[in-house]
């Protein structure tokens, strides 16, 4: 019963927890509101959660940088812009996580007319 209460209240909670960052709140004031709302084990699954995020998108954020110095390498032909492109992917993630990088890549360049 609880696990179904958990999963109708999730998308509410998440909104008030991101309306409580914009607004300055910090990351106890978050963890509180969770807790609240869900108890402390639930709390601190989500606060976990959000330590895996954040460390994905650092990940990621190094990798897109050094991805556009590849790019705007002028000394690198076509063959040799993918192949150190392949080798970056490999230094940054590994397993499925190669899948989902690929797969950011595709999407951020078909946003961005390419």
């Amino acid at each position: 019963m609880r696990t179904a209460r958990d999963a109708a209240t999730a998308p509410q909670l998440a909104r008030d927890a991101a309306a409580l960052r914009a607004a300055g709140g910090s990351p106890e004031e978050v963890q509180a509101l969770r807790e609240r709302e869900v108890g402390g084990e639930a709390a601190a699954r989500l606060a976990e959660l959000d330590q895996r995020r954040a460390a994905w998108q650092a990940r990621v954020d190094a990798y897109r940088h050094e991805r556009l110095a590849i790019a705007a390498d002028a000394a690198l032909d076509a063959a040799e812009r993918d192949a150190a492109l392949e080798d970056l992917r490999a230094r940054h993630f590994s397993g499925t996580e190669l899948a989902r990088i690929r797969a950011l890549d595709r999407m951020q360049q078909a946003s961005a007319g390419q």
